[in-house]
């Protein structure tokens, strides 16, 4: 009974582990199906969110180059572009979050401003820079925060859907 029991403990470890797999490739796919505008700049978004998640500074630049070129492309705010090029220069994770949050605001604003259903959730961390609160975008439910990594890796909410 107990190597059963066991046995079946461990199935749904390996299934609980091989779905946070999935959820991860899923997360930086944005198809145009989603939104019609702005589909390269959000999936590079995504991957300098999950670079941030994972707090690593090298997969985070090499990110917000790619990062820098799709805003550049789709013709964003400059603000944007300056702080996705601040986090390409930087191997400063709390500078590279601070850019971050100047980009996620800008293109918080402009998907809201377009009206399209793009089929991303609005999140937000009450917690962030001293307690003044910092939001992110992600294409799932499940929380996971660019801000503090695996410090505090499901602190946060969703506030909208977008």
């Amino acid at each position: 009974m107990k190597t059963i029991m066991l046995t079946a403990l461990l199935s749904l470890g390996l299934i609980a582990c091989s779905g946070g797999k999935t959820q991860e490739s899923k997360e930086t796919q944005f198809s145009s199906q989603q939104t019609t505008e702005y589909t390269e700049s959000v999936s590079a978004y995504l991957t300098l969110k999950d670079a941030l998640v994972k707090t690593d500074p090298v997969a985070a630049k090499g990110a917000a180059e790619k990062l820098t070129s799709a805003l550049e492309s789709d013709k964003m705010q400059s603000k944007m572009i300056k702080a996705a090029k601040g986090i390409a220069s930087s191997e400063d994770i709390a500078t590279q979050r601070a850019d971050f949050k100047i980009i996620t605001d800008g293109l918080i604003n402009l998907l809201k401003s377009n009206g399209a259903k793009a089929g991303v959730y609005v999140q937000y961390c009450p917690m962030a820079f001293n307690n003044t609160g910092a939001n992110w975008l992600s294409l799932s439910k499940e929380i996971r925060n660019p801000y503090f990594g695996d410090m505090m890796l499901k602190c946060g909410k969703v506030t909208e859907e977008l």
